[in-house]
């Protein structure tokens, strides 16, 4: 049965678009381990996600008000107000955003199959004197076997003070192999590394850009107090899972093609 569905979802990765842009950028994914995409992602769709990361960041009080999960206090997750018993609905713009033919046709390359969506956020972080902790720290991540994210900055992060999303590509993290400490502080990463290994994404706004974040050591969210950085996250993973499934995250609004009912909702294809 597994079988038959990782099959399903290879043929309707074929479909999806591989001209030279995208082929080039999967190429650069599965090599480096990361890609910045600002020459491939559609610029109204892009648009549209930077028009409503500002309607949400103007909100930012309530959706504070309303986060799930509070335990990194360095940020505030300003989706949680849009969930419906757990679910964003597939048309919600920042789940659309994740799903347009040109991210998943990276990803279909890169991965050698069709992705799964596994969550998106929304995040402002925020600066604090607070001792840095969970993602502020090295790290990969274990969602899944492989896990590839796809970030937008939302706000410039130009500087040090706005908190750069920051890794090392794969060949420097392969040095490192495996640890039973899934965080680690600087101490234990910078002084095995030069300089120029460590790449911190500074960028203005709407820069785009997918990083292979269970192969790539990373950090971020480091802010100096008095700076703010919205970043938008989509997260992807393989089917099947690793762990066992959790519950539906995304709801289906019932006119969805097959490659999206599939992204979204692995249950949904048979």
């Amino acid at each position: 049965m597994a079988s038959r569905k990782v099959d399903a979802r290879r043929r309707l990765a074929r479909s999806l678009p591989a001209d030279s842009e995208i082929s080039a950028a999967a190429d650069l994914l599965a090599t480096n381990g990361y890609v910045i995409l600002d020459r491939v992602i559609d610029s109204e769709a892009l648009q549209e996600l930077s028009r409503a990361g500002e309607a949400k960041m103007a909100r930012c009080t309530v959706a504070a008000a309303k986060q799930t999960s509070t335990h990194k206090a360095f940020w505030t997750r300003l989706l949680d107000e849009d969930m419906e018993q757990g679910m964003l609905l597939s048309n919600n713009p920042f789940v659309s955003f994740a799903i347009q033919p040109a991210v998943l046709g990276i990803l279909a390359r890169a991965l050698g199959e069709l992705p799964q969506l596994d969550y998106v956020l929304l995040t402002l972080s925020h600066g604090d004197s607070k001792e840095l902790a969970y993602s502020q720290l090295w790290h990969r991540d274990h969602d899944d076997v492989r896990t590839i994210k796809l970030f937008v900055y939302l706000t410039d992060v130009i500087s040090e003070a706005d908190g750069p999303f920051t890794f090392l590509p794969v060949r420097i993290s392969d040095r490192f192999g495996f640890s039973i400490k899934s965080h680690r502080r600087d101490s234990e990463i910078l002084p095995r590394v030069k300089c120029e290994d460590v790449i911190a994404m500074m960028a203005p706004r709407l820069t785009t850009f997918m990083v292979e974040t269970s192969r790539c050591l990373h950090m971020g969210s480091r802010m100096a107090p008095g700076h703010e950085r919205l970043l938008y996250t989509a997260t992807f993973i393989t089917v099947p899972r690793l762990y066992p499934e959790p519950s539906p995250r995304f709801r289906l609004n019932g006119d969805e093609n097959e490659i999206v009912r599939s992204v979204l909702s692995p249950k949904a294809f048979p």
